[in-house]
Protein backbone atom coordinates (compact mmCIF):
# COMPACT_ATOMS: atom_id res chain seq x y z
CA UNK A 1 0.00 0.00 0.00
CA UNK A 2 1.56 3.27 -1.05
CA UNK A 3 1.28 6.22 1.28
CA UNK A 4 -0.07 9.64 0.57
CA UNK A 5 2.19 12.61 0.15
CA UNK A 6 2.25 15.16 2.95
CA UNK A 7 0.03 17.60 1.06
CA UNK A 8 -2.64 14.98 0.36
CA UNK A 9 -2.52 13.70 3.93
CA UNK A 10 -2.87 17.24 5.23
CA UNK A 11 -5.90 17.72 2.97
CA UNK A 12 -7.60 14.63 4.39
CA UNK A 13 -6.83 15.65 7.96
CA UNK A 14 -8.15 19.16 7.29
CA UNK A 15 -11.36 17.86 5.72
CA UNK A 16 -11.94 15.49 8.61
CA UNK A 17 -11.40 18.08 11.35
CA UNK A 18 -13.52 20.70 9.60
CA UNK A 19 -16.30 18.10 9.29
CA UNK A 20 -15.90 16.93 12.89
CA UNK A 21 -15.71 20.38 14.46
CA UNK A 22 -18.52 21.63 12.24
CA UNK A 23 -20.87 18.85 13.33
CA UNK A 24 -19.95 19.40 16.98
CA UNK A 25 -20.85 23.07 16.60
CA UNK A 26 -24.16 22.14 14.98
CA UNK A 27 -24.90 19.78 17.87
CA UNK A 28 -24.16 22.58 20.35
CA UNK A 29 -26.68 24.95 18.79
CA UNK A 30 -29.27 22.25 18.00
CA UNK A 31 -31.26 22.95 21.23
CA UNK A 32 -31.95 26.45 19.90
CA UNK A 33 -34.04 24.90 17.12
CA UNK A 34 -35.62 21.84 18.71
CA UNK A 35 -36.31 20.62 22.22
CA UNK A 36 -34.45 17.50 23.23
CA UNK A 37 -37.14 14.83 23.06
CA UNK A 38 -35.53 11.39 22.74
CA UNK A 39 -37.75 8.93 20.89
CA UNK A 40 -35.75 5.88 22.00
CA UNK A 41 -35.49 3.96 25.29
CA UNK A 42 -32.91 4.32 28.07
CA UNK A 43 -31.80 7.88 27.25
CA UNK A 44 -32.18 9.02 30.87
CA UNK A 45 -30.91 5.81 32.41
CA UNK A 46 -27.82 5.51 30.21
CA UNK A 47 -26.82 8.64 28.30
CA UNK A 48 -27.68 11.24 30.93
CA UNK A 49 -25.59 9.20 33.37
CA UNK A 50 -22.40 10.44 31.69
CA UNK A 51 -21.01 13.65 33.11
CA UNK A 52 -20.89 15.50 29.79
CA UNK A 53 -23.17 18.06 28.09
CA UNK A 54 -26.29 16.88 26.27
CA UNK A 55 -24.89 17.88 22.87
CA UNK A 56 -22.01 15.43 23.43
CA UNK A 57 -23.81 12.44 24.94
CA UNK A 58 -26.45 12.75 22.20
CA UNK A 59 -23.91 11.32 19.76
CA UNK A 60 -24.84 8.07 21.49
CA UNK A 61 -28.54 8.40 20.66
CA UNK A 62 -30.59 5.49 19.29
CA UNK A 63 -28.30 2.52 18.44
CA UNK A 64 -25.53 4.05 20.53
CA UNK A 65 -27.52 3.34 23.68
CA UNK A 66 -27.63 -0.36 22.82
CA UNK A 67 -23.93 -0.53 22.04
CA UNK A 68 -23.16 1.14 25.37
CA UNK A 69 -25.37 -1.46 27.11
CA UNK A 70 -23.49 -4.32 25.41
CA UNK A 71 -20.12 -2.80 26.34
CA UNK A 72 -21.15 -2.25 29.95
CA UNK A 73 -23.24 -5.36 30.70
CA UNK A 74 -22.84 -7.73 27.78
CA UNK A 75 -25.66 -9.24 25.75
CA UNK A 76 -27.57 -10.07 28.93
CA UNK A 77 -27.86 -6.35 29.70
CA UNK A 78 -31.20 -5.83 27.91
CA UNK A 79 -33.71 -7.56 25.68
CA UNK A 80 -33.34 -7.56 21.89
CA UNK A 81 -29.81 -6.09 21.75
CA UNK A 82 -28.65 -9.33 20.13
CA UNK A 83 -29.55 -7.58 16.86
CA UNK A 84 -26.24 -5.71 17.27
CA UNK A 85 -23.14 -7.64 16.24
CA UNK A 86 -20.12 -7.89 18.59
CA UNK A 87 -16.96 -6.56 16.91
CA UNK A 88 -17.73 -2.83 17.28
CA UNK A 89 -18.64 -2.99 21.01
CA UNK A 90 -15.69 -5.33 21.65
CA UNK A 91 -13.22 -2.79 20.23
CA UNK A 92 -14.79 -0.02 22.31
CA UNK A 93 -14.64 -2.24 25.40
CA UNK A 94 -10.90 -2.71 24.91
CA UNK A 95 -10.35 1.04 24.48
CA UNK A 96 -12.50 1.81 27.54
CA UNK A 97 -10.13 -0.28 29.66
CA UNK A 98 -7.59 2.47 29.04
CA UNK A 99 -9.78 5.59 28.92
CA UNK A 100 -12.27 4.41 31.57
CA UNK A 101 -15.22 6.17 29.96
CA UNK A 102 -17.43 4.16 27.62
CA UNK A 103 -19.01 7.16 25.89
CA UNK A 104 -15.72 8.91 25.15
CA UNK A 105 -14.12 5.60 24.13
CA UNK A 106 -16.97 4.88 21.72
CA UNK A 107 -16.80 8.32 20.12
CA UNK A 108 -13.03 8.04 19.84
CA UNK A 109 -13.28 4.62 18.13
CA UNK A 110 -15.93 5.78 15.63
CA UNK A 111 -14.08 8.94 14.70
CA UNK A 112 -10.64 7.37 14.44
CA UNK A 113 -12.00 4.64 12.21
CA UNK A 114 -13.66 7.27 10.04
CA UNK A 115 -10.40 9.19 9.75
CA UNK A 116 -8.67 5.92 8.85
CA UNK A 117 -11.38 5.17 6.33
CA UNK A 118 -10.93 8.55 4.61
CA UNK A 119 -7.20 7.89 4.31
CA UNK A 120 -7.68 4.39 2.85
CA UNK A 121 -10.56 5.57 0.67
CA UNK A 122 -8.45 8.32 -0.94
CA UNK A 123 -5.72 5.80 -1.78
CA UNK A 124 -8.28 3.28 -3.01
CA UNK A 125 -10.04 5.70 -5.38
CA UNK A 126 -6.90 7.50 -6.55
CA UNK A 127 -5.34 4.21 -7.63
CA UNK A 128 -8.40 3.22 -9.66
CA UNK A 129 -9.49 6.63 -10.98
CA UNK A 130 -7.67 9.90 -10.30
CA UNK A 131 -6.68 12.35 -7.57
CA UNK A 132 -9.62 14.55 -8.51
CA UNK A 133 -12.08 11.69 -8.18
CA UNK A 134 -10.50 10.69 -4.86
CA UNK A 135 -10.83 14.22 -3.49
CA UNK A 136 -14.37 14.81 -4.74
CA UNK A 137 -15.63 11.42 -3.55
CA UNK A 138 -14.14 12.12 -0.10
CA UNK A 139 -15.90 15.47 0.01
CA UNK A 140 -19.17 13.86 -1.14
CA UNK A 141 -18.93 11.34 1.70
CA UNK A 142 -18.27 14.06 4.27
CA UNK A 143 -21.22 16.16 3.09
CA UNK A 144 -23.61 13.26 2.53
CA UNK A 145 -26.95 13.92 4.28
CA UNK A 146 -26.37 11.14 6.82
CA UNK A 147 -22.57 11.29 7.16
CA UNK A 148 -22.94 12.32 10.82
CA UNK A 149 -23.40 8.60 11.59
CA UNK A 150 -19.69 8.13 10.91
CA UNK A 151 -18.96 10.25 13.98
CA UNK A 152 -21.71 8.86 16.19
CA UNK A 153 -21.69 5.67 18.27
CA UNK A 154 -22.58 3.57 15.24
CA UNK A 155 -20.50 0.97 13.42
CA UNK A 156 -20.63 2.67 10.00
CA UNK A 157 -17.03 3.92 10.05
CA UNK A 158 -15.60 0.60 11.23
CA UNK A 159 -17.67 -1.43 8.79
CA UNK A 160 -16.90 0.65 5.72
CA UNK A 161 -13.19 0.54 6.57
CA UNK A 162 -13.35 -3.26 6.68
CA UNK A 163 -15.21 -3.34 3.35
CA UNK A 164 -12.65 -1.23 1.50
CA UNK A 165 -9.72 -3.14 3.03
CA UNK A 166 -11.33 -6.40 1.94
CA UNK A 167 -11.44 -5.31 -1.70
CA UNK A 168 -7.98 -3.77 -1.46
CA UNK A 169 -6.32 -7.03 -0.41
CA UNK A 170 -8.53 -9.22 -2.60
CA UNK A 171 -7.40 -7.27 -5.65
CA UNK A 172 -3.80 -7.81 -4.57
CA UNK A 173 -4.60 -11.55 -4.42
CA UNK A 174 -3.81 -11.57 -0.69
CA UNK A 175 -6.88 -13.66 -0.02
CA UNK A 176 -6.01 -14.69 3.52
CA UNK A 177 -5.91 -11.09 4.75
CA UNK A 178 -9.05 -10.31 2.72
CA UNK A 179 -10.77 -13.26 4.42
CA UNK A 180 -9.76 -11.92 7.85
CA UNK A 181 -11.35 -8.57 7.03
CA UNK A 182 -14.48 -10.35 5.78
CA UNK A 183 -14.62 -12.29 9.05
CA UNK A 184 -14.41 -9.05 11.03
CA UNK A 185 -16.99 -7.38 8.78
CA UNK A 186 -19.44 -10.30 9.03
CA UNK A 187 -19.19 -10.10 12.83
CA UNK A 188 -19.81 -6.34 12.66
CA UNK A 189 -22.95 -6.31 10.49
CA UNK A 190 -24.97 -9.02 8.80
CA UNK A 191 -24.34 -7.49 5.36
CA UNK A 192 -20.64 -8.14 5.92
CA UNK A 193 -21.24 -11.72 4.81
CA UNK A 194 -22.14 -10.34 1.39
CA UNK A 195 -18.46 -9.59 0.86
CA UNK A 196 -18.00 -13.32 0.25
CA UNK A 197 -19.97 -13.49 -3.04
CA UNK A 198 -18.61 -10.09 -4.05
CA UNK A 199 -14.98 -11.15 -3.68
CA UNK A 200 -15.72 -14.47 -5.37
CA UNK A 201 -16.87 -12.41 -8.34
CA UNK A 202 -13.53 -10.61 -8.17
CA UNK A 203 -11.72 -13.96 -8.33
CA UNK A 204 -13.86 -15.37 -11.14
CA UNK A 205 -13.81 -12.38 -13.46
CA UNK A 206 -10.31 -11.09 -12.80
CA UNK A 207 -8.05 -13.97 -11.93
CA UNK A 208 -9.27 -16.56 -14.40
CA UNK A 209 -10.65 -16.92 -17.88
CA UNK A 210 -14.38 -17.42 -17.35
CA UNK A 211 -14.68 -20.29 -19.84
CA UNK A 212 -11.72 -22.05 -18.26
CA UNK A 213 -13.28 -21.52 -14.84
CA UNK A 214 -16.46 -23.30 -15.90
CA UNK A 215 -14.59 -26.26 -17.37
CA UNK A 216 -11.65 -26.71 -15.03
CA UNK A 217 -12.41 -25.24 -11.62
CA UNK A 218 -13.63 -28.41 -9.91
CA UNK A 219 -10.57 -30.34 -11.04
CA UNK A 220 -8.02 -27.65 -10.26
CA UNK A 221 -7.12 -27.48 -6.54
CA UNK A 222 -4.84 -24.52 -7.18
CA UNK A 223 -7.76 -22.45 -8.39
CA UNK A 224 -9.97 -23.63 -5.58
CA UNK A 225 -7.58 -22.39 -2.92
CA UNK A 226 -8.45 -18.67 -3.08
CA UNK A 227 -12.16 -19.48 -3.25
CA UNK A 228 -11.98 -21.70 -0.16
CA UNK A 229 -9.92 -19.03 1.61
CA UNK A 230 -12.55 -16.37 0.96
CA UNK A 231 -15.33 -18.72 2.06
CA UNK A 232 -13.52 -18.97 5.40
CA UNK A 233 -14.31 -15.29 5.86
CA UNK A 234 -17.81 -16.32 6.87
CA UNK A 235 -16.38 -17.56 10.18
CA UNK A 236 -17.11 -14.17 11.78
CA UNK A 237 -20.85 -14.56 11.31
CA UNK A 238 -20.70 -18.28 12.15
CA UNK A 239 -18.97 -17.61 15.47
CA UNK A 240 -21.65 -15.09 16.47
CA UNK A 241 -24.36 -17.54 15.41
CA UNK A 242 -22.69 -20.26 17.51
CA UNK A 243 -22.71 -17.90 20.50
CA UNK A 244 -26.42 -17.18 20.01
CA UNK A 245 -27.16 -20.90 19.73
CA UNK A 246 -25.27 -21.59 22.96
CA UNK A 247 -26.74 -18.63 24.86
CA UNK A 248 -30.29 -18.41 23.50
CA UNK A 249 -30.85 -21.66 21.63
CA UNK A 250 -31.31 -19.84 18.31
CA UNK A 251 -28.42 -19.21 15.88
CA UNK A 252 -30.59 -16.69 13.98
CA UNK A 253 -31.69 -14.84 17.10
CA UNK A 254 -30.16 -11.62 15.74
CA UNK A 255 -32.70 -11.85 12.91
CA UNK A 256 -35.66 -13.08 14.89
CA UNK A 257 -35.53 -10.10 17.27
CA UNK A 258 -35.73 -7.64 14.37
CA UNK A 259 -39.53 -7.69 14.17
CA UNK A 260 -39.81 -6.79 17.85
CA UNK A 261 -36.84 -4.45 17.91
CA UNK A 262 -37.60 -2.51 14.76
CA UNK A 263 -41.35 -2.63 15.20
CA UNK A 264 -42.06 -2.40 11.46
CA UNK A 265 -39.71 -5.12 10.21
CA UNK A 266 -41.02 -8.54 9.27
CA UNK A 267 -39.46 -11.98 9.34
CA UNK A 268 -41.33 -13.02 6.20
CA UNK A 269 -39.82 -12.08 2.84
CA UNK A 270 -41.19 -8.87 1.31
CA UNK A 271 -40.26 -8.02 -2.27
CA UNK A 272 -38.88 -4.62 -3.21
CA UNK A 273 -41.91 -3.43 -5.26
CA UNK A 274 -44.15 -4.21 -2.28
CA UNK A 275 -42.06 -1.94 -0.06
CA UNK A 276 -42.42 0.93 -2.54
CA UNK A 277 -46.18 0.38 -2.62
CA UNK A 278 -46.31 0.48 1.19
CA UNK A 279 -44.48 3.81 1.27
CA UNK A 280 -46.73 5.34 -1.34
CA UNK A 281 -49.68 4.38 0.85
CA UNK A 282 -47.96 5.90 3.89
CA UNK A 283 -47.35 9.20 2.11
CA UNK A 284 -50.95 9.33 0.97
CA UNK A 285 -52.36 8.70 4.44
CA UNK A 286 -49.92 10.29 6.91
CA UNK A 287 -50.37 13.94 7.77
CA UNK A 288 -47.91 15.87 5.57
CA UNK A 289 -45.36 18.52 6.51
CA UNK A 290 -44.33 17.11 9.89
CA UNK A 291 -41.15 15.32 10.98
CA UNK A 292 -42.71 11.86 10.64
CA UNK A 293 -43.69 12.64 7.07
CA UNK A 294 -40.19 13.99 6.36
CA UNK A 295 -38.72 10.74 7.68
CA UNK A 296 -40.92 8.64 5.40
CA UNK A 297 -40.05 10.81 2.39
CA UNK A 298 -36.33 10.50 3.17
CA UNK A 299 -36.62 6.74 3.47
CA UNK A 300 -38.49 6.45 0.17
CA UNK A 301 -35.97 8.68 -1.64
CA UNK A 302 -33.08 6.64 -0.24
CA UNK A 303 -34.90 3.40 -1.01
CA UNK A 304 -35.43 4.32 -4.67
CA UNK A 305 -32.59 6.76 -5.36
CA UNK A 306 -29.97 4.53 -3.77
CA UNK A 307 -30.87 1.65 -6.08
CA UNK A 308 -30.87 3.91 -9.14
CA UNK A 309 -27.41 5.27 -8.31
CA UNK A 310 -26.03 1.76 -7.73
CA UNK A 311 -27.37 0.55 -11.07
CA UNK A 312 -26.05 3.66 -12.85
CA UNK A 313 -22.58 2.91 -11.48
CA UNK A 314 -22.51 -0.15 -13.74
CA UNK A 315 -19.48 0.12 -16.04
CA UNK A 316 -18.09 2.84 -13.76
CA UNK A 317 -16.99 0.39 -11.05
CA UNK A 318 -15.80 -3.21 -10.91
CA UNK A 319 -18.44 -5.91 -10.90
CA UNK A 320 -17.37 -7.07 -7.43
CA UNK A 321 -18.10 -3.59 -6.00
CA UNK A 322 -21.44 -3.54 -7.77
CA UNK A 323 -22.41 -6.98 -6.46
CA UNK A 324 -21.66 -6.02 -2.87
CA UNK A 325 -23.40 -2.63 -3.11
CA UNK A 326 -26.50 -4.13 -4.69
CA UNK A 327 -26.80 -7.03 -2.25
CA UNK A 328 -26.10 -4.80 0.77
CA UNK A 329 -28.80 -2.41 -0.43
CA UNK A 330 -31.47 -5.02 -1.20
CA UNK A 331 -31.06 -7.19 1.91
CA UNK A 332 -32.55 -4.71 4.45
CA UNK A 333 -35.53 -4.01 2.19
CA UNK A 334 -36.56 -7.67 2.29
CA UNK A 335 -37.85 -7.09 5.84
CA UNK A 336 -40.62 -4.95 4.34
CA UNK A 337 -39.40 -1.43 5.03
CA UNK A 338 -37.02 1.31 3.89
CA UNK A 339 -36.49 2.25 7.54
CA UNK A 340 -32.83 3.25 8.10
CA UNK A 341 -32.12 3.25 4.34
CA UNK A 342 -30.76 6.83 4.44
CA UNK A 343 -28.06 5.33 6.68
CA UNK A 344 -27.74 1.93 5.05
CA UNK A 345 -26.87 3.46 1.67
CA UNK A 346 -23.61 4.68 3.21
CA UNK A 347 -22.07 1.22 2.73
CA UNK A 348 -22.96 1.13 -0.99
CA UNK A 349 -19.74 2.94 -1.80
CA UNK A 350 -20.00 2.86 -5.64
CA UNK A 351 -22.57 5.64 -5.20
CA UNK A 352 -19.84 8.01 -4.00
CA UNK A 353 -17.59 7.14 -6.94
CA UNK A 354 -20.43 7.72 -9.41
CA UNK A 355 -21.33 11.08 -7.87
CA UNK A 356 -17.67 12.15 -7.94
CA UNK A 357 -17.36 11.25 -11.62
CA UNK A 358 -20.49 13.28 -12.35
CA UNK A 359 -19.16 16.18 -10.29
CA UNK A 360 -15.97 16.16 -12.36
CA UNK A 361 -17.95 16.61 -15.55
CA UNK A 362 -20.47 19.23 -14.40
CA UNK A 363 -19.86 22.26 -12.21
CA UNK A 364 -23.60 22.78 -11.93
CA UNK A 365 -24.15 19.26 -10.62
CA UNK A 366 -21.16 19.50 -8.28
CA UNK A 367 -22.20 22.70 -6.52
CA UNK A 368 -25.91 21.84 -6.57
CA UNK A 369 -25.19 18.49 -4.92
CA UNK A 370 -22.86 19.97 -2.31
CA UNK A 371 -25.32 22.71 -1.36
CA UNK A 372 -28.40 20.49 -1.13
CA UNK A 373 -26.53 17.64 0.56
CA UNK A 374 -24.87 20.01 3.02
CA UNK A 375 -28.19 21.59 4.02
CA UNK A 376 -29.73 18.16 4.57
CA UNK A 377 -26.71 17.11 6.62
CA UNK A 378 -27.17 20.07 8.96
CA UNK A 379 -30.91 19.43 9.25
CA UNK A 380 -30.51 15.70 9.88
CA UNK A 381 -27.77 16.28 12.44
CA UNK A 382 -30.01 18.62 14.42
CA UNK A 383 -32.80 16.03 14.38
CA UNK A 384 -30.49 13.22 15.48
CA UNK A 385 -28.87 15.20 18.28
CA UNK A 386 -32.26 16.22 19.64
CA UNK A 387 -33.41 12.60 19.74
CA UNK A 388 -35.64 12.57 16.66
CA UNK A 389 -35.49 9.59 14.29
CA UNK A 390 -33.53 10.11 11.09
CA UNK A 391 -32.41 6.63 9.99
Amino acid sequence: MKFLKNKQLLTILSLFFVWRIGLFLISMIAPNFLTYAPSFPYSDAILAHFDVPQWLFSWGNFDGVHYITIIDKGYAGADLIQAFFPVFPLIIKLVSLIINNILISALLVSNLFFLGFLYIWYLFVEKRYSKTTAFLSSLIILLFPTSFFFGAIYNESLFLTLVILTFWFAEKKNYLIAALFIAAASATRIVGILLVPAVLMEIIFKDYQFNEYKKRLLSAPKKLKPIVTILLGSVGLLVYMAFLQFKYGDPLYFFHVQAEFGGIRQESLVMYPQVIYRYIKILLTVRPFNLSYFSSVSELIAGIGGLIFILLSYKKVKISYLVFALLAFILPTLTGTFSSMPRYVLVSFPIFILLALWAEKSLFFKYSWFIISGILLVFNTVLFIQGIWVA
